[in-house]
């Protein structure tokens, strides 16, 4: 099967990071897939025809709409599969021209769907995604996956006090905020891995309450596994989310998590290790609790390892998704 993907943004985050690793996974299991996204995704991708165009202009531009609508085009190919909002809304004009059937992936919650409602199928990536649409008989979900970490499990050992870890984007969406203010009398350390506008306001916030004794903004690291395999325990903080990618990678490492109600964690997670979105008293009661009754945390978390390797794994996203080309391929 020859897939063509779109991919419109050109930043640095978890829906870059899935297009790129879902492109190279189709190659590798015997499909042919051309990419067109921003010239610097060119070099991650290995064994995929590449055509660079760049996206991030407005997406009503009729010339770069027009560029685009051609070298989908000229790809000749089976499929289309658009990643994400814009270039959902990019594409969806463009297919009435378009012979391929068609498939768009929604990353995120958005109060905008209708682009998504004119292609053959919708990939969400988690059933709250999912309910953003009223007919759902177009719907399929493909949890994010990640590749499977090379660890030595033996190799974790608990610390006194407890090391906990966060990791993404310092932007308001990702809630650190929240978590600060929620660590004031936590009896744990904690790593805030990442970069963003929020960094220095985030400093501030720990240095006026006290806390940089407890808490290290670490900045970006390209060692996430290592971090991970030191940690006690993940805590998601979001106030919105799609995947979450940190679910995967901290579960497939063997660390227990906890989080807000985003994404696919509810489906995933059981409700004792989650709490409500925003409500800053409820997540330090979760991290209470789980800091003070952590053997009870790791006991639950091992069934999750074995659902971690089931289904949150790159393997199992490209097998998923493959299993939504052929359903639209039989049509």
């Amino acid at each position: 099967m020859h897939i063509c993907m779109v991919m419109a943004g050109d930043e640095e985050g978890g829906l870059e990071k899935h297009v790129v690793e879902l492109a190279n996974a189709l190659v590798r299991s015997g499909q042919q897939v051309t990419l067109i996204a921003h010239q610097k995704y060119a070099e991650r991708v290995h064994g995929v025809i590449f055509k660079a165009l760049d996206l991030s202009k407005s997406r009503k531009n009729p010339i770069l709409l027009w560029k685009l609508y051609k070298t989908i085009q000229a790809t000749q190919a089976d499929l289309v599969h658009v990643q994400a909002s814009k270039a959902a809304s990019m594409v969806a004009p463009l297919l009435r021209w378009l012979k391929q059937p068609s498939v768009a992936t929604v990353h995120g919650l958005k109060k905008n769907t209708r682009a998504f409602t004119q292609f053959n199928r919708i990939i969400a990536v988690s059933q709250n995604v999912a309910r953003l649409f009223s007919d759902d008989s177009k719907v399929r979900i493909v949890f994010n996956g990640v590749k499977q970490p090379e660890f030595d499990v033996t190799s974790r050992k608990v610390q006194q006090p407890l090391q906990a870890i966060a990791i993404g984007r310092l932007v308001s969406v990702k809630g650190f905020d929240l978590l600060i203010d929620a660590w004031k009398d936590v009896d744990a350390q904690l790593w805030i891995v990442g970069d963003g506008s929020e960094k220095e306001a985030l400093q501030q916030q720990i240095d006026g309450l006290g806390l940089a004794q407890k808490i290290r903004l670490l900045g970006q690291r390209d060692d996430i596994n290592q971090l991970l395999q030191q940690a006690d325990f993940l805590v998601i903080s979001s106030r919105k989310e799609g995947g979450p990618y940190t679910l995967a990678e901290a579960l497939l490492m063997h660390c227990p998590v906890i989080s807000t109600d985003v994404g696919m964690v509810s489906q995933i997670l059981p409700d004792a290790m989650i709490c409500p979105v925003e409500d800053t008293r409820a997540l330090q009661q979760l991290i209470q609790q789980s800091v003070n009754n952590y053997s009870t945390l790791q006991q639950h978390s091992q069934a999750l390892y074995t659902l971690a390797q089931q289904q949150l794994t790159l393997e199992a996203m490209t097998a998923n998704t493959l299993e939504v080309y052929r359903e639209i391929a039989n049509d």
